[in-house]
């Protein structure tokens, strides 16, 4: 599978101006070019994933408004499926699925989440299991290309399990700092430079908004 980290950054890295907060306020400096841009390549991919934090702070309907029919699989990991139902995610007809654990797993929710046709995957004990996942997507979802456009421990548990191949940034021109806001890969992180995963700069252009930044996973 081709997993691409896809995200809109600060200079410093940030994904929004402060904890719990919406990263919409960063896209209201691009246009309507750069937000095309964004949702075209959704087009291009079989699914699309975002973390439980995403979906309570910004709320978005992970669509391809710009090609009809052509939306990809909306997937949404979390532990213990603490997330509200009211999210526009679990409010239309899109196709949608919810991977949580053996522990976290809440019955009543499974059941109003499969009577709006709804998907839920069970995948790891007390933790979503990613490589399994991943697995399980090529081969029971025909998923062979993933989209994440995760907060900062989504990225980091898919960083730190080796399962990213390419990296697209588009990186606004502001500093935000804050050492308690969100980054873009936030998680245990490393000490040793050893473990450190590599990638090699294969794009760098220059936009009206923003910078388009491409990384490739380093063999």
């Amino acid at each position: 599978m081709k997993t691409t980290i896809f995200s809109q950054v600060s200079i410093d890295g940030k994904l929004t101006l402060g904890a719990g907060q919406s990263s919409k306020q960063l896209f209201s400096m691009f246009e309507e070019p750069d937000i095309q841009y964004i949702h075209k390549f959704r087009g291009l991919v079989d699914a699309i994933m975002v973390g439980k934090n995403t979906i309570q702070n910004d709320d978005p309907m992970l669509t391809n408004r710009y090609e009809e029919n052509n939306n990809p699989l909306r997937i949404i990991p979390t532990s213990h499926m603490d997330i509200s139902l009211d999210s526009h995610v679990f409010a239309d007809n899109g196709r949608t699925l919810i991977v949580t654990t053996e522990n976290g797993q809440d019955p009543e929710k499974i059941s109003i989440l499969k009577d709006r046709n709804k998907e839920v995957l069970i995948c790891g004990e007390d933790k979503v299991d990613f490589v399994n996942l991943f697995r399980e997507l090529e081969e029971s979802y025909n998923v062979h290309s993933i989209m994440i456009e995760g907060g900062g421990f989504l990225n980091w548990n898919v960083f730190d399990q080796g399962l990213v191949d390419e990296i697209i940034l588009m990186q606004l021109p502001i500093i935000i700092g804050g050492e308690t806001n969100i980054t873009l890969v936030d998680g245990k992180g490393y000490n040793d430079l050893s473990f450190a995963k590599k990638f090699k700069v294969v794009e760098v252009l220059p936009q009206k908004n923003y910078t388009l930044l491409r990384y490739q996973k380093a063999v």
